[in-house]
């Protein structure tokens, strides 16, 4: 079987932007996808968080509903992960933005299979300039719950500082420790993710503008992050995403494979869209091929998230007129991934 990819959301006046979400798969079968809808292109455009429900794997979606209003933060809330709890639970992390100086990440609780959600809880500290990337969040085997996530004093300003660190909670969210912080020259480490290897350490990827992912060695669970070192995977400044495959363990990565440090703000273009797997915790990667091969388009901003033998992705996706065209859905079976 091939891939099954659909615009699900096509930009127009009236929906100009809509993303950075993620997915959860409920008892009853059904997907639930919560994601940002935007009045804007602009990060910092007004914006609520949306939901959706397919019966059919991703085939076919029901119409948006708003789940957490955009009067919720003074800019917008977005950037959504949702992680199943290991008792049964869903926790909806997503971020309130109030200024450049001023955004933290918050988490809501759902013991119903996600039909009413709990009262927000914070995960960062109060101040400063929070950002997670959508799809990121992690629960290891002993219950802890990792939240990646990147921090600076101001956004958008010449000398941006960037560092990545790790807020983690041992009570299911209800309260939140923080790692120390961790820096990558130029513009810093962003848009961190963690994975666990199969000997049980973990580690952090991180985006920066250097044309590769950087990646440091995480210790005491999630408490203590290492200094960032070169991956070797070529990379614009584009997030990526780096999963495990449930049923095989491997890794999997997804991410846009061609820098340009002379090209622009982001180090080149985001595209094509490229997926590899890994046997040995990240080691070396295998079967790297293009789900995205059309590199008049751009892509970002992935969340993946397998039903059964397929991986359900979602992602932007853009031109050069238009950075963000609309948001797409693939449907890729797992073996795809294993295919040269």
């Amino acid at each position: 079987m091939q891939p099954e990819i659909y615009d699900l959301v096509t930009v127009t006046p009236d929906n100009p932007r809509s993303g950075e979400g993620d997915m959860a798969l409920l008892r009853d079968g059904r997907l639930l996808f919560a994601y940002g809808h935007f009045t804007g292109q602009a990060d910092d455009a007004r914006a609520c968080i949306v939901k959706r429900y397919s019966t059919d794997n991703g085939h076919t979606w029901t119409e948006p509903e708003v789940l957490i209003p955009a009067d919720e933060a003074k800019q917008n809330v977005m950037s959504v992960s949702l992680l199943r709890l290991q008792s049964g639970g869903i926790l909806l992390f997503y971020l309130r933005k109030d200024s450049r100086e001023r955004c933290q990440a918050w988490v809501r609780r759902s013991d119903d299979e996600g039909q009413t959600w709990g009262e927000a809880v914070c995960c960062t500290p109060d101040e400063e300039y929070h950002v997670i990337v959508n799809n990121c969040a992690l629960q290891l085997e002993e219950g802890r719950i990792l939240l990646p996530y990147e921090v600076c004093g101001r956004v958008w300003v010449q000398e941006e500082h960037i560092e990545a660190g790790i807020a983690y909670s041992d009570d299911e969210g209800l309260t939140w420790r923080h790692s120390n912080r961790m820096y990558t020259p130029k513009r810093g480490a962003m848009e961190a993710r963690v994975i666990e290897t199969r000997d049980h350490r973990l580690r952090m990827y991180a985006r920066t503008d250097q044309g590769e992912i950087y990646v440091a060695e995480v210790s005491d669970r999630g408490g203590a992050v290492g200094a960032f070192v070169s991956s070797g995977i070529e990379s614009p400044q584009s997030p990526f995403a780096v999963i495990r495959i449930p049923d095989t363990g491997d890794w999997l990565l997804i991410w846009n494979p061609i820098a340009d440090l002379s090209a622009g703000s982001h180090q080149g273009s985001r595209t094509p869209l490229r997926c590899a797997v890994s046997s040995d915790d990240g080691k070396t990667w295998q079967h790297a091929k293009d789900l995205e091969p059309d590199t008049s388009r751009s892509y970002c901003y992935v969340s993946v998230t397998f039903t059964a033998q397929t991986a359900v992705l979602s992602y932007y996706v853009g031109s050069r007129e238009l950075s963000l065209e609309g948001l797409r859905i693939a449907r890729v079976p797992v073996g795809w991934f294993y295919e040269d």
